[in-house]
């Protein structure tokens, strides 16, 4: 790629060139010298603040040949003074977005830019990086990003400089207006200073799009001098989040009657109050914007599923549930559920238009997944519908959305399966929450993605451009301790962590195919007559490398207690694997869940059980609930689904690429290589190794290992505080590109 990219630089095949070196910079590969290539390619371009970005970096980096091509870039231009524009040519309506008067299919991501060992707050602050990630997707074929809330002026600045030079292509921006619920920061409800303090976050982002912001620094924001104009491609404006419908309930409940009618947005009759309440912060945001600048755009809210204005007959709330399932004779006991009301209070932005003569326009956005909530999956309505390429229950739910909000456009602003060895959600068609190879989520985001425009809704943003470790998934998150840490180990069993079309993995990590090369300057832990083993840990996994008879009998201990398999070692775990299976079981009082049952046949359940620490055994299998028995409103049942997560999975990574549901692989005589999540483990934190244990995880030097008939062995590894890490574009980013693109 590096001589690909001086190659098309010296042939003024600028584009070429661009997009050669911006796979190595969005890589963080290539060096100094790939970050010299771009900003010569970029100057080519026209981007002279990016370009200086990408030289200034490759100078620090110590490529002196940066120096004199830096002295001979003109001065930034200073700001230029603010004025009244002419609005943007920016419609939502009829069904579309409209650009100039032509329908605009939205296609684009979101970008996350939390790389591994940072939280969502800690930004990027290089241009470079930024104008190297716009760079990829623009190549792709992506014509909109999005963000969540207001990022560093790089990013602003980066995409200025990326549309000016790609005027007949640019990447147009939905920009979010963040904002945390009332409770969560001390506010006892949405209105008064709760409401001025997200209208003031409204107007800080507005001013930042038009380059008309000095930000201080303020713990968890993105601060500095906003200067670049990207109003001229801000495509729409989403405010808020995934509103918890607890709140939304409650917030009705204390503003009976409320009611809005603005300049710009009113809430139509039958509005819910907290649907005025949000028409009324659109409104005020709309009117900041049109005194200030004289623009308008698009405008709408962060919504999702479990808002949506739909009524699911399968979708019971808690208290209807309980309510069913006493009146036959359950008996109902006071376990923790990890989960909403799905189908009790609605957000319905059809309920939220512009007023008569507007110049802004609203639509509609969710976040709709194929497998959550369960009535998805449940309604058998949905279970009838056909799509483009067959039986589809997602097909079915976005043609009922497209039937509610009828010529109001439809966005979904995220959508997507997630590469990862964790399964958090099982779906009917096996679009799953997770489970799946970075192949097969390629497949199956492409298939999503051409649902929708089947479907007749105005775009997609898929989710998301990067894995971010800092993620959590409900079914997972309790197995990450200390929660502080999280960003610092990338954890293969949660599926949020792994939703990215650019993957983020441990540094030089090794290929799961039985082949013992990478291993060459691993010791070995064990090396005696007939057979051999070596360990080796990494930000993602525990690998093992054997060679001996199979299958392979192991023994894992992490902390006192255990199982008694040999004098003086107590075993947490057995390890079986051989060439068709292998099985990880845990001790039964280690295991973190137990089963259950409301006092039926039929009514059982996995109860999570919090901290656990070991007994004496037996072993069993560590199965987890992802989807749990529904009853639905008329008293039908749907049963629980399980799986077993210590079932493992023989298979190879293919080349340029993972298959993180790929456990093991056999080589050349007899060898045996194995990798296990840390979390498979129960290791809450392999960073500071840490691990499970009640009353909470505890400290660990290690893990003990015993091969059958052999003597204890101690496997240790080296903590880390910043994690090393690579990047990589899955096989996602290239099937995008080609449906987006062409082959």
């Amino acid at each position: 790629l590096l001589l690909s990219g001086f190659a098309h630089y010296r042939l003024g095949r600028v584009e070429e060139a661009l997009y050669a070196f911006s796979r190595l910079v969005g890589t963080l590969r290539g060096g100094a010298e790939a970050l010299f290539g771009f900003g010569l390619a970029l100057r080519a371009a026209g981007d002279l603040e990016g370009a200086r970005s990408a030289l200034e970096e490759a100078l620090r980096q110590g490529y002196g040949d940066a120096e004199p091509v830096l002295r001979a870039l003109p001065p930034p231009s200073p700001p230029a003074p603010k004025a009244r524009k002419a609005p943007p040519p920016f419609r939502a309506e009829k069904g579309r977005f409209w650009v100039e008067g032509k329908p605009f299919q939205v296609r684009g991501v979101n970008l996350g830019v939390a790389l591994p060992g940072r939280f969502p707050a800690e930004f990027p602050e290089e241009v470079w990086l930024y104008r190297a990630w716009l760079e990829l997707l623009s190549a792709m074929g992506a014509n909109a990003v999005r963000v969540y809330t207001l990022l560093p002026p790089a990013f602003y600045q980066a995409l200025l400089g990326h549309n000016l030079t790609h005027p007949k292509s640019p990447l147009y921006l939905f920009q979010g207006v963040w904002t945390e619920l009332p409770e969560e920061e001390g506010y006892g409800d949405w209105e008064g200073p709760f409401l001025e303090k997200f209208l003031l976050e409204g107007r800080e982002v507005l001013d930042a799009l038009h380059g008309n912001l000095r930000r201080p620094p303020k713990p968890g924001h993105a601060h500095g001098d906003y200067t670049a104009d990207v109003s001229p491609w801000t495509l729409g404006l989403l405010v808020g989040r995934e509103f918890e419908p607890y709140s939304v309930a409650a917030y009705n409940e204390r503003h009976p009657g409320r009611a809005y009618r603005g300049r710009f947005v009113e809430a139509l009759p039958g509005a819910n109050p907290f649907e005025a309440y949000l028409a009324e912060v659109l409104d005020r945001l709309a009117q900041y914007e049109w005194e200030s600048y004289g623009t308008a755009r698009p405008l709408s809210v962060s919504n999702w599923p479990t808002l949506d204005p739909l009524y699911h007959p399968t979708e019971s709330t808690r208290e209807e549930e309980a309510a069913l399932r006493r009146a036959r004779g359950e008996r109902i006991l006071e376990e923790v559920v990890k989960e909403y009301n799905n189908d009790q209070v609605s957000l319905d932005m059809g309920k939220i238009q512009p007023t008569a003569g507007s110049p802004f326009s609203t639509f509609a956005n969710y976040h709709a997944y194929p497998y959550y909530p369960d009535f998805i999956n449940l309604d058998p309505t949905y279970g009838k519908a056909v799509g483009p390429f067959g039986p589809s229950n997602y097909f079915g739910y976005l043609q009922d959305l497209k039937r509610h909000h009828g010529d109001q456009p439809i966005l979904i602003g995220e959508t997507g399966v997630p590469s990862s060895r964790g399964l958090a959600h099982f779906q009917a068609q096996g679009f799953d929450h997770g489970g799946h190879s970075e192949e097969a989520q390629a497949a199956i985001d492409s298939r999503l993605v051409r649902e929708v425009e089947a479907a007749g809704l105005a775009g997609t943003l898929v989710f998301a451009f990067l894995d971010e470790w800092f993620k959590k998934n409900w079914l997972f998150m309790d197995l990450e301790y200390p929660p502080e840490r999280d960003p610092l180990w990338h954890n293969l069993l949660d599926a949020e962590e792994n939703y990215g079309l650019l993957a983020a993995t441990a540094k030089g990590a090794f290929r799961l195919d039985g082949n013992p090369e990478e291993w060459e300057k691993v010791p070995f832990l064990l090396r005696e007559e007939g057979r051999f083993l070596k360990a080796h840990a990494d930000a993602e996994y525990l690998w093992l490398l054997y060679r001996g008879p199979l299958p392979l009998r192991l023994y894992l201990d992490t902390v006192p207690g255990g199982v008694p398999v040999a004098e003086g070692f107590g075993a947490e775990f057995s390890l079986e694997v051989g060439p068709d299976g292998g099985r990880l079981l845990v001790e039964k009082e280690y295991y973190p869940h137990e089963e259950l049952s409301h006092g039926l046949p039929g009514t059982e359940f996995l109860h999570f059980r919090g901290f656990t620490k070991p007994s004496e055994g037996p072993f069993v299998p560590f199965v987890l609930e992802p989807n749990r028995r529904r009853t639905g409103r008329d008293g039908t049942d749907y049963p629980r689904k399980t799986y077993e997560l210590g079932a493992l999975r023989r298979g190879e990574d293919p080349l340029g690429a993972r298959d993180p549901t790929a456990d093991y692989a056999l080589g050349p005589e007899g060898l045996l290589e194995v990798r296990l999540p840390w979390g498979m483990l129960l290791l809450t934190d392999p960073s500071r190794p840490t691990a499970w244990y009640a009353p909470e995880p505890i400290p660990i030097e290690g893990v003990n290992l015993l091969l059958e008939g052999g003597k204890p062995l101690r496997f240790a590894w080296t903590p880390w505080e910043a994690p090393a890490f690579s990047l990589r574009l899955k096989p996602l980013y290239f099937r995008l590109k080609a449906l987006w693109r062409g082959p």
